[in-house]
């Protein structure tokens, strides 16, 4: 007979590496894929070029990067975007701050001290 082994479930969960996070908060390797597919893209852009020197290859190059284009500037503008707004946002709070603890150039009377007690009575 087979003795009865307790089964512990937390010894068999799945752990995942970290990923490694840059200082703008996206993983470094999104940024590799997106560099190696821009890479990919402009290596195929000149070796077409340069094995074929016509204008309709110059069109067909036109035509088929233009989506690229509306994709790369749809992943620029929303950063850009936040960007702007935050720019904006902290302007804005650094003005009302200002405006909070400035005191205007009021002509303050002077406080007239004396050293001698006030006499009672």
């Amino acid at each position: 007979m087979a003795s009865h082994i307790p089964f512990d479930a937390s010894s068999c969960q799945r752990t995942t590496p970290e990923t490694e996070v840059s200082s703008e908060g996206t993983p470094k390797n999104v940024w590799l894929l997106l560099g190696t597919i821009g890479a990919a893209k402009l290596g195929t852009l000149v070796v077409i070029l340069w094995a074929s020197h016509s204008l309709g290859s110059v069109a067909l190059i036109v035509v088929t990067i233009w989506p690229w284009f509306v994709v790369a500037g749809m992943l620029i503008a929303g950063p850009a975007l936040f960007r702007y707004r935050l720019r904006r946002v902290r302007a804005k709070r650094e003005q009302l701050w200002r405006e909070e603890w400035t005191i205007d150039d009021v002509d303050l009377a002077p406080v007239a001290t004396s050293t001698a007690r006030p006499q009672r009575g």
